[in-house]
Parts: C-alpha cells; sequence; structure tokens
C-alpha cells in the first residue's frame, strides 16, 4: 500500500466498500448523531458502560478526598501524584500483552470477568473504609491492582466495537461511546460529591460496585460477532510484536497514531496543570477549577456528538489535520488568557478538538486493522493515547515548577501547533485510503 506524499488528498475512504443508493430518509437517518443506537447490542452495550463510568468517576472523587484525609498532615500532593502513578502506570507496561489477550481470547468474556475484578475492588475499598481499616498503602495496592484490570481491558473494550456496529456505522459509534464516557466525567464527580457529603466515602465505593452490575448484565445480552481466527505460527516475540509490524507496514495507521500519541503527549497535560492554573494564574478557587475541568469534559461531549453527527463518507484526514490545529491554537491563547471566562471557552475548545482528533484516528485504526490484528493495533493506539500520560504529567508537571504553568501549555501548544503545520504540508501522509489488508 504505497502512495505518493504528492499525491492529491484522497483521505475521503470510506468505512465501507459500497457506496448506498437510498431515498432521502435513508440519507437522514445516516446522518443522524445517534444513529448506532439502531442496533440492539451497541444500546445495551452504551447504556451500561454509561452507568458503570459514572460509578468509576464518583469512586475516582472518593479516592481523592480518602486519600487527602488520610495524608493532609504530610505532603497530600505527592500521595495523589503517586496513587495517579499507579492508577495509569500498568497500561504503559502491559498494554502489548492486553492487545494479545484480546486477540486470543473471547473479548466479551474477558470484559465480563475484568468489570467483575474491578467490582471486587471497589467493595473492597467500600468495606476497608467503612471500618476504619483503609490506608495509603492499601489504597496503592487497591488502586494499582485495578490499574491492572483496567490495562488489560482497554483493548478488547475498544476492539469489540466493529464486532457489534457495521463498518458503516463504526464512526459514529465510537464518537457516541466517547461522548457516554466525558458525559460520565461530568456527572460522576457530581454525584460523587453529593453521595460523599451526605453518607461518606464507604456508600460512594459501594454505589461504585452495584453500577458494575449494568455493564456486566449488558455484556451477557449482547452478542458481538467476534471472528475465530487460527493461532500464529511465529514464536512468542513475533506473535506479541505483530501489530507493531503491522503498523510500521501501514503508513496511515502509523501516522494517526503518531497523531493521537502528540495530542496525547503535548495537548492533554494541560488538564495535570489546570489546579494551578486556575489558583495562581486565573486567581480562581475551587468553584472556579472546578468549572474549568468541567468546561472541559462538556467541549468533549460536543467533539463527540459532532463526530457522530458526520456521514461516512467524511473527510477524515482533513478532520484530523483540523483537529490537531485547534487544540494548540486553544492552548496557545489559553496559555496567554487572564481572563477566566475567556479560559473557559478556550479550554472547551481544546476538549472538543482532543476528542475530535482522537476519535476520528481511533475509527481509522479500527476500520484498516485486520480481525485478526485487531487487540493489538488498538492496544497501540491506547499506548498512545493513555499509556505516556503518566510520563506526561510528570514532565509537564517539573517544567511547570521550572518555567510556570501557562509557559509549559504554552510549550505544548507550540509543539502541537508545529506538528499541525507539519501535516498541512505533507497531505499525503493522512490522505490515503484506508483498506484491510488481510480479510482473515
Amino acid at each position: 500500500m504505497v502512495n505518493s506524499e504528492s499525491e492529491p488528498d484522497k483521505d475521503t475512504y470510506s468505512i465501507e466498500a459500497t457506496v448506498e443508493t437510498c431515498p432521502e430518509a435513508v440519507r437522514g437517518r445516516e446522518r443522524s448523531p445517534f444513529k448506532s443506537f439502531r442496533h440492539r447490542d451497541y444500546r445495551y452495550f452504551w447504556s451500561g458502560a454509561l452507568i458503570s463510568n459514572i460509578g468509576t468517576w464518583m469512586q475516582t472523587v472518593a479516592v481523592g478526598w480518602v486519600v487527602y484525609d488520610i495524608t493532609k498532615a504530610g505532603n497530600p500532593s505527592a500521595a495523589l501524584g503517586v496513587i495517579n502513578f499507579l492508577n495509569f502506570l500498568p497500561t504503559t507496561l502491559l498494554t502489548l500483552f492486553a492487545g494479545l489477550f484480546a486477540d486470543r481470547l473471547n473479548r466479551k468474556r474477558l470484559i465480563i470477568v475484568a468489570q467483575t475484578l474491578l467490582m471486587i475492588q471497589a467493595l473492597l475499598l467500600a468495606r476497608l473504609t467503612q471500618v476504619n481499616a483503609i490506608t495509603i498503602v492499601l489504597i496503592g495496592g487497591l488502586v494499582l491492582f485495578g490499574g491492572v484490570i483496567t490495562a488489560f481491558v482497554f483493548p478488547a473494550w475498544q476492539a469489540m466495537l466493529p464486532d457489534i456496529v457495521p463498518k458503516k456505522s463504526l464512526l459514529n459509534a465510537v464518537a457516541l461511546n466517547a461522548a457516554q464516557f466525558n458525559g460520565a466525567r461530568l456527572l460522576g464527580p457530581l454525584l460523587g460529591g453529593l453521595v460523599f457529603a451526605r453518607y461518606g466515602a464507604a456508600e460512594v465505593f459501594y454505589v461504585n460496585a452495584i453500577s458494575f452490575l449494568f455493564v456486566i448484565a449488558a455484556l451477557a445480552l449482547i452478542h458481538p460477532r467476534q471472528e475465530q481466527h487460527a493461532r500464529s505460527c511465529g514464536g512468542a516475540l513475533s506473535t506479541l510484536t505483530a501489530g507493531l509490524k503491522y503498523t510500521r507496514e501501514n503508513r496511515q495507521v502509523a501516522w494517526l497514531l503518531i497523531s493521537v500519541l502528540m495530542l496525547s503527549l503535548f495537548g492533554m497535560p494541560y488538564i495535570t496543570l489546570m489546579p494551578v492554573i486556575a489558583a495562581q494564574v486565573l486567581g480562581q478557587g475551587a468553584t472556579g477549577y472546578a468549572v474549568l475541568m468541567g468546561a472541559s469534559g462538556l467541549g468533549a461531549v460536543i467533539g463527540a456528538l459532532f463526530v457522530a453527527s458526520l456521514p461516512p463518507r467524511v473527510r477524515r484526514g482533513l478532520l484530523i489535520r483540523a483537529a490537531v490545529l485547534g487544540m494548540g491554537a486553544a492552548l496557545l491563547a489559553f496559555s496567554l488568557s487572564r481572563n477566566y471566562y475567556l479560559s473557559v471557552g478556550l479550554v472547551s475548545l481544546a476538549g472538543a478538538s482532543l476528542l475530535t482528533g482522537s476519535a476520528t484516528a481511533m475509527t481509522g485504526v479500527q476500520w484498516a486493522a485486520p480481525p485478526r490484528l485487531r487487540g493489538r493495533v488498538m492496544a497501540l493506539f491506547v499506548l498512545c493515547f493513555m499509556g505516556m500520560q503518566p510520563f506526561s504529567s510528570l514532565g509537564f508537571g517539573w517544567l511547570g515548577g521550572v518555567i510556570g504553568p501557562d509557559s509549559a501549555v504554552l510549550a505544548g501548544a507550540a509543539v502541537l501547533l508545529a506538528y499541525a503545520f507539519f501535516l498541512l504540508l505533507r497531505p499525503g501522509l493522512l490522505a490515503e485510503p484506508l483498506k484491510e489488508r488481510e480479510a482473515s
């Protein structure tokens, strides 16, 4: 699959090979931002995930407060940083192995087992908190355990979307999935704070445990069309790295992953630095910080609905380039802004740009990857999008301490803008139509 980078922009690749000739009513339904809900399995999948993610975000709020309460006499900032690092580190270390599991095992059963183990983690947190036996060491151990389970479920979760919706609905399904995650990011902390204030942390953990029952039930009711493939005849290392080999040989998939990596490494650290920017740069307290975080999540929801409303034959390469440029410009203006209300609008734009770029790239990767390699290729996507976050957060946290948090965001924005202009000058990098190289 070799195209000259000087060829005309061909990034209008379709999610299916055939062009549907249909009445205007059918075209209208195809452009609906909620068209994936026509598929029964996706409705169950989406609804169960929404309830479970709301519970997870509720637990995230409660864990933060419990860690702060335990360590407030010492260094709570350092303790929170370590807990966050333990939560995301397994994603970095285990994602490639998780992708192999997603290809070798039944994805539905793998996810059900993972959700059950996460429910047990929430119950342990609840019981230990309820009897006043919780310690920072126990929290760290349980968070690390949850991080390991989550690392193994991410590739399977993403790889299963093409198993429950047709390819023509894949971009819409990915965008709606992102919308429910970011919607949960808005609702979960609010509900978690209310339950925590009224009843306590243990009750929040119990609510999260109950939320897993919904996603487990939803998964039990669906019937994914996962294709079964013969095991590779190669050695263990070649089997594990098959996704890397495929990505190296498929130029456009490689550049989709690089684009996601750039967004994650140089765009997302503004979220890590948000508390300091809210307090030291914009002069806001806890409420102002919460509004800024909420604005970022709201922007992501808007971006998800925008992507979900796009027709199947959209110029996705152009969309990714615009998203990188938009996020870079929004963060550049945010780093220079001293007006709180302007900053709220700018972080909303940054959140919408991040979601637009990542969801579009994810769709391209899922559509292009051969079914027998999809789990391992999606593991690379997860590694690029989430696996680098612990190190990016540490690096930009250090940089913010040296040159200031606003200047650190400015530095990341400058890199994103430089990368955006590079993509604009080389449209062929994202212009090659994606096609599965293997039918099996």
